[in-house]
């Protein structure tokens, strides 16, 4: 095995058409969803995304110390890159306003790192599996949509996409570098959204199984811990910095007033998004059959006093947090229909991930890749747990289920496993079809 990743064999024209051809499919859908950010990003007062652009403008402002809503909660890291870009196109001359600056420009940088990671990794593997690893991520819409909207998932996604590309990849890559790519991942994640915190568990664990055989030979992976310390201090610092001058304290995070809200609003509310309703936007909410009750009941014991309204209301959060209804997070009333094309295939992936990792424990194959990735969708189910989630919650875990839906054809099933896998595949889809009926009917939607 190669300690280092180094200069890849030189690519065949056949795999420089094929990184060409991904690379122009990838172009075209950014494109596209960098103008839809953009007609949101510009109308819409309600969205995360103006938050973030008033954010930033403060922090190119203030600095570090600037005028946070949400102090405590959210941390300086996104209004610092949506800062940083837009005072740097405007310094090279580019024109727009400053949400479509920061938007293509985010789009154009995310697809050139594509293209290069692409190009990088195309002569290591065989065209299948490239081409699926690649659909998996750097061309998945359920994710890829979110890199141009001013969102926390948009920036983990610029970040997160190439690097578990390059990980699935290069499997010549000393393991302990690659062990470094997931710790900082998880250490990106974090300083992008506090509720990211789960993902450091399924991360120290994987590192900690690669580097145990390696133990007694620290010159093989000290140089490695110490990047992804410095890279650690260098993005929790600020946040712990701020949070000392305003809260007297070191924890990057201090405010939790909002956590037991969300327990209160995950009793309440199933599931909701952000819909355009007759030229305004709002809320729309998929209520719970439980919102009447009394709103100081609604707390953590109200799962324990009553498991079984506990399991429906969970399960469904979890539901919606990994199933579409729609492809882009913000989108009009219009075309809510309890049958989408997105939610079929959605649901598809969904299942189709959960049984490929389902038979890997089954078969005792698993790897610590493998575990890594199980880990990290149960963990992001446990955080929805309590959670009127949107889609885009639980991106990490969808991220994941889609490798692994992957991986079902670049191995190519044995014969007696197709027929279970498209049987049950659609009767999954079924399910989450009935599934979305019943949220519906509870809907602030007039068909």
């Amino acid at each position: 095995m190669n300690p280092a990743f180094t200069i890849s064999p030189p690519l065949r024209p056949s795999r420089w058409l094929l990184v060409a051809l991904l690379a122009l499919i990838q172009g075209a859908f950014l494109y596209w969803a960098a103008g839809e950010a953009v007609a949101v990003e510009r109308e819409c007062r309600v969205c995360d995304t103006a938050y973030y652009f008033q954010s930033a403008a403060e922090f190119s402002k203030s600095g570090l110390m600037f005028a946070n809503g949400f102090d405590g909660y959210r941390s300086y890291f996104f209004p610092f890159v949506i800062s940083l870009l837009q005072q740097t196109t405007a310094a090279l001359g580019l024109g727009g306003n400053e949400v479509e600056r920061y938007t293509y420009a985010i789009s154009f940088l995310f697809w050139v790192v594509s293209t290069i990671a692409m190009s990088r990794i195309a002569a290591t593997l065989h065209a299948r599996a490239f081409t699926l690893f690649a659909a998996a991520t750097l061309l998945n819409p359920f994710l890829v949509v979110y890199v141009p909207f001013a969102l926390q998932e948009g920036i983990l996604m610029f970040f997160c996409l190439p690097a578990l590309f390059v990980w699935l990849g290069a499997k010549g890559l000393d393991p302990v570098k690659r062990a470094g790519i997931i710790l900082s991942l998880a250490l990106l994640a974090y300083i992008i959204r506090a509720s990211f915190v789960w993902l450091l568990v399924p991360a120290v664990l994987y590192a900690v199984h690669v580097l145990w055989p390696q133990l007694r030979t620290p010159k093989r992976w000290l140089p490695t811990l110490a990047v992804v310390a410095v890279v650690g201090i260098a993005l929790i610092g600020p946040q712990s910095y701020v949070a000392q001058k305003k809260f007297k304290t070191f924890n990057p995070y201090p405010s939790t007033g909002l956590i037991g809200q969300q327990v209160s609003w995950g009793i309440t509310i199933l599931k909701n998004a952000t819909v355009e309703d007759e030229g305004h936007w709002r809320g729309l909410l998929f209520l719970s059959p439980f919102a009447g009750d009394a709103e100081e009941a609604k707390t953590i014991r109200y799962y324990v006093d009553h498991p079984a309204r506990g399991a429906l209301l969970a399960s469904t959060h979890i539901y919606a947090g990994f199933h579409y209804d729609q492809l882009k997070p913000y989108w009009r009333l219009g075309g809510a229909r309890p049958l989408t094309f997105w939610l079929v295939v959605s649901s598809a992936v969904v299942f189709l991930g959960l049984m490929r990792a389902a038979n890997l424990v089954r078969a005792r194959k698993l790897t610590a890749d493998s575990v890594f990735m199980i880990l990290t969708v149960a963990l992001c189910c446990a955080a929805l747990f309590f959670v009127a989630a949107e889609a885009r919650f639980g991106i990490m875990g969808f991220a994941m289920l889609s490798i692994f839906a992957a991986q079902w054809f670049e191995t190519r099933p044995q014969g007696h496993m197709m027929p279970v896998l498209v049987a049950g595949t659609a009767l999954y889809v079924v399910l989450a079809v009935l599934v979305n009926t019943w949220l519906f009917q509870s809907a602030d939607i007039k068909f």
